[in-house]
């Protein structure tokens, strides 16, 4: 008979799930000084607007987000992550976007104790249980997220909290532990109410199970239950009601109110009957939460884990599985909603990790084997997914936004037509802005009412973005007459002018800066491109990502990752410019990882004073069939042009480049 299995020491795990750490430590903290435009950047740059002007104006119940014009408050959630972040920038002078980075991965490290501690209803010695936080630390949505601008980590340990101290206070019903479970659950629904819910059915479960147990004070029990539930439900809806007054108090922001986004918040009740959005769930699962490799190890040691860890990793799947079932459109559109949710699924698959360890029924080495494998699935899915971010750093803010910096006083406001509520431009230009939203620029009677509240000549510039306003000249002529503004742009970013009061001059923004082509690329390459590809060859190209030669369907093509230049001096004479491009199908395959969110080619005339767009066109193959395979543009040059074309692949309308493998496959200016 072989000899049982010797247990593993504590040490020995100690030094494993410290590992883990600091490998979470290193991934979480690469692109440390990159910007924010990375991922779902419209709500890190929403997070951070409210930081900054906390930190610059101090806080106030209706806290500022100066996006609409008075009362420059749009309240969502209570901003506790942004406080903590705006007092650390203040306190140390740590830069604002490296503070929020700060305070995202300190919270989800402080979640873990509790975490640690909740997991004593399982009856696991202490060193199995650092199994458990290492496969959570493990998960891919939280080594990216939690280095982000997002309040979603503070959230979690706040929830989290919330469920350790309510087991406490099941377990010993007195009054200290009941104020703060109290404490912690009003913490965790102001901070974030879609977050808090989540936990409603683990803390149903923890309530269940003290319930049943003999000689049970249920007395206590229900006080202990309901108290903490009944605060912080009532105090969140409380924050919801003051948030909408705040919303309702602008035409402009009713539509944020939270009575509008019921049906984006929950979605149509046959989305959950859809079999796409199970698909997409599973996808979103296997890529950023829990591999398919580390969900296998974790079935495989289910037979081997107890009975009551099983019970307590079915209450933790249940959990997780009613985040989407609840929200469904939320987890159906946005990945970083599971920062919410998985540490329940990836507590209960490190659960029967941590229970199976020391079953005499495995051999030797197999409990290490399984935590390595788990693991090493885990490190994959990250690389593979959310580290394309890194491998692509995020592009800088845009240059328009230091011209307005520059030339628009502190105290004065930036008109914005075309951007929705995009917050990119305020938040870079640290300027107050009345930011006209969806299609409303037409509006100008609700428009004046909001300007009534202004002080006279406070409009200090106008921002007029996309194709769709841009071309309208009579529009932005009367706009311009009204504020007392030049109907000429003063400068021009990639895809919005600038105007400023008459008589004041503004810099016309430069593209990026020019890089050479790669070393791979030869000199005789890049004459057979210029022979196959090119009337006349590009005089300049500027690309962040750099271009090589390739093929596609037996024909050479010019592989140009957004966002990419190449600039051409047209011939005496030239009327039109012909142009081939678009977007390699690997970019947007729908069991792609990752995919683009498209791209955008813009033509645009350049001469010695200024730059006209010629023409724009977004590429969104992954959502528009006809967008897919080479698409065909045709420019007319306007007469007697003499300058150079430019022809510019950005990474579409949210900046996003991942994935943005755009390709040119032909360019003639005759």
């Amino acid at each position: 008979m072989p000899p049982a299995p010797q247990p593993t020491p504590p040490r020995a795990l100690a030094f494993a799930c410290g590992g883990v750490l600091l490998f979470a430590l290193w991934a979480m903290t690469r692109s440390w000084d990159a910007s924010i435009l990375d991922r779902y950047e419209f709500r890190q740059l929403q997070t951070a607007l409210s930081a900054w002007w906390l930190a610059h104006e101090g806080w106030q119940l209706a806290y500022l987000t100066p996006l609409f014009g008075p009362p420059w408050s749009v309240p969502m959630e209570f901003p506790f992550y942004q406080i903590l972040v705006a007092t650390l920038h203040q306190a140390t002078g740590l830069p604002l976007e490296q503070s929020g980075r700060f305070v995202s991965i300190a919270m989800l490290l402080a979640g873990l104790p509790a975490l640690h501690d909740l997991l004593r209803l399982t009856e696991l010695p202490a060193s199995r249980r650092w199994i458990v936080l290492a496969c959570v630390l493990s998960a891919p949505v939280y080594l990216f997220y939690a280095r982000t601008f997002m309040i979603e980590t503070t959230a979690l340990c706040f929830a989290v909290w919330f469920l350790a101290l309510l087991r406490r206070a099941l377990a010993q019903p007195g009054w200290p532990w009941i104020a703060l479970t109290t404490i912690a659950a009003t913490l965790a629904g102001l901070a974030k109410i879609t977050t808090f819910l989540v936990f409603g059915l683990p803390a149903l479960a923890l309530v269940a199970a003290a319930w049943v147990k003999p000689a049970a004070a249920r007395s206590r029990i229900l006080l202990a239950s309901l108290l903490p539930a009944l605060v912080a439900l009532g105090i969140s809806w409380w924050w919801i009601q003051h948030g909408d007054a705040v919303k309702d108090s602008n035409p402009f922001t009713g539509f944020l109110a939270a009575r509008e986004l019921r049906a984006w918040n929950f979605g149509a009740l046959g989305l959950r009957f859809d079999w796409s959005f199970w698909l997409r769930l599973q996808e979103t699962v296997v890529s950023h939460n829990l591999s398919e490799g580390a969900l296998a190890i974790a079935l495989l040691c289910a037979p081997f884990a107890s009975a009551r860890c099983r019970r307590t990793a079915g209450a933790a799947g249940l959990g997780f599985v009613s985040g989407p079932l609840v929200f469904a459109n939320l987890y159906h559109i946005h990945d970083y909603y599971y920062a919410a949710n998985a540490l329940l699924l990836l507590g209960a698959a490190g659960l029967m990790v941590a229970s199976a360890w020391d079953n005499p029924r495995l051999p030797r080495g197999a409990n290490w084997l399984a935590l390595g494998i788990f693991l090493a699935c885990q490190a994959n899915a990250f690389y593979r997914g959310y580290y394309s971010h890194h491998r692509n750093p995020a592009p800088p803010p845009p240059a328009l936004a230091a011209t307005i910096r520059d030339t628009v006083p502190a105290d004065g406001v930036v008109l914005i037509y075309g951007a929705d509520w995009n917050p990119l431009l305020p938040y870079y230009a640290q300027r107050r802005a009345l930011m006209v939203p969806g299609e409303r620029e037409h509006e100008t009677a609700v428009l004046e009412t909001i300007l009534d509240r202004l002080p006279p000549r406070q409009i200090a510039a106008m921002v007029v973005h996309g194709d769709r306003l841009r071309p309208q000249s009579g529009f932005i002529a009367e706009r311009a007459a009204r504020f007392g503004l030049s109907p000429t742009a003063a400068a021009r970013g990639e895809r919005e002018d600038l105007y400023l009061p008459a008589g004041t001059a503004g810099p016309l923004l430069p593209g990026p800066e020019p890089s050479p082509f790669p070393a791979d690329l030869s000199d005789e390459q890049m004459e057979e491109a210029a022979r196959d590809l090119f009337t006349p060859a590009p005089h300049t190209v500027r690309s962040r990502y750099g271009i090589s030669l390739a093929a596609r369907e037996d024909r050479p093509i010019i592989n140009a990752h957004a966002p990419a230049e190449f600039h051409f001096r047209p011939g005496s004479g030239a009327r039109t410019m012909h142009i081939v491009a678009g977007l390699a199908e690997a970019a947007y395959r729908p069991e792609s990882p990752a995919r683009t969110d498209g791209i955008t080619v813009e033509i645009v005339a350049v001469t010695a004073t200024h730059a006209v767009q010629l023409h724009e066109r977004q590429l969104d193959p992954a959502n528009r069939p006809a967008d897919r395979g080479p698409q065909t543009f045709t420019v007319h040059i306007p007469p007697g042009f003499t300058g150079e074309l430019v022809l510019r692949i950005g990474p579409g309308p949210a900046m996003n480049p991942t994935n943005d493998w755009a390709y040119v496959a032909e360019v003639r200016v005759r």
